[in-house]
């Protein structure tokens, strides 16, 4: 495959080409030391199918026939799997991006609407939000769990991990509030968002998308165009992107609390942080036409477009951008 490099000007001064990623794992590549705020490190099309890794196996080589990705949406990134939903062929595909390996997860029902979140243990966990359901499948492709979205949330957008794996966050947009579960047979718990200051019981108007931010959750709200900064208990902390989004679809945040959304209706990526300035990077620049899905794994961010056919990777630089 061709890597493609993007330079990007990093206070007035010419960015060098990023070298050397051939044959390294997304992990491995964060590794290395990006020229600017974003680095091109390689583009999927798709992957030689594969069958899936048995437990406590490592990929098995391909078969040698090719599966290309028609329209890639929701996306997963962590460590050296890329999980896909490829709404063109209705599939659900764990690629290794770095030896081009896929394989696909039967029984998943892949929509547009479709959401996904790798585990530590790599383990997908699917949103299914038109038979209200989670699915949990293990690498070899078993279904491990079902986790039923609870009755109290009329329209479930997103889902997020949080401690550790443990508990399983579902993003209700029409009801403004997300779900805490912490298993499949268990109760939900209902948490609403509040504004603390200057509103006092004024409710976010959506979650349509949800990730976390060490210890706080980051919030989309599509009908007010912001992100929010949230604690687990509902507080909403701060606010984002007011008069700089309008019509945010996706969003992946870091640990040095970098914002990533997705932005249809400029197509482009907004990064928001708190106390410093907004960067903005168009799809074009990026060498994409649209972007449909974002995934973010220590500093490799990965972006799908869903009329390319790809899924394009970047390595993000740490620190404060110029």
């Amino acid at each position: 495959m061709r890597r493609r490099t993007l330079c990007f000007s990093v206070a007035g001064a010419a960015v060098a080409p990023f070298a050397g990623c051939a044959g390294q794992t997304a992990a491995t590549a964060a590794e290395a030391a990006p020229r600017g705020p974003l680095t091109s490190w390689r583009v999927v099309t798709g992957g030689f199918l594969t069958p899936p890794p048995q437990p406590g196996q490592l990929l098995r080589p391909g078969t040698g026939v090719f599966i290309k990705l028609v329209a890639p949406m929701a996306i997963a990134l962590r460590g050296p799997d890329l999980l896909v939903a490829d709404a063109g062929q209705g599939r659900l595909w764990r690629i290794d991006p770095a030896f081009n390996h896929a394989s696909g997860i039967a029984g998943v029902p892949v929509t547009p609407s479709t959401a996904l979140a790798l585990g530590f243990d790599l383990s997908a966990w699917v949103l299914d939000a038109g038979a209200r359901q989670v699915l949990r499948f293990a690498r070899d492709g078993r279904l491990l769990q079902t986790f039923r979205v609870d009755t109290a949330l009329p329209s479930p957008a997103a889902l997020a991990l949080a401690d550790g794996g443990a508990t399983l966050l579902v993003a209700d947009g029409m009801g403004a509030q997300w779900s805490e579960q912490r298993s499949a047979s268990g109760a939900g718990v209902l948490v609403a968002p509040k504004v603390a200051d200057g509103g006092a019981g004024r409710r976010v108007s959506g979650v349509d998308a949800i990730t976390l931010a060490g210890d706080d959750l980051i919030v989309l709200d599509r009908l007010a165009a912001v992100v929010h900064r949230v604690a687990r208990d509902g507080r909403v902390l701060a606010t984002l992107g007011r008069g700089e989004l309008v019509q945010p679809s996706a969003l992946a945040a870091d640990r040095e609390g970098r914002i990533f959304v997705v932005d249809n209706a400029q197509r482009t990526l907004v990064v928001l942080r708190e106390g410093a300035a907004t960067h903005r990077f168009e799809a074009a620049t990026l060498g994409l036409q649209r972007i449909g899905g974002i995934a973010l794994d220590e500093r490799v961010l990965a972006l799908s477009d869903p009329l390319l056919g790809q899924v394009a990777l970047f390595l993000v630089a740490p620190g404060a951008w110029s």
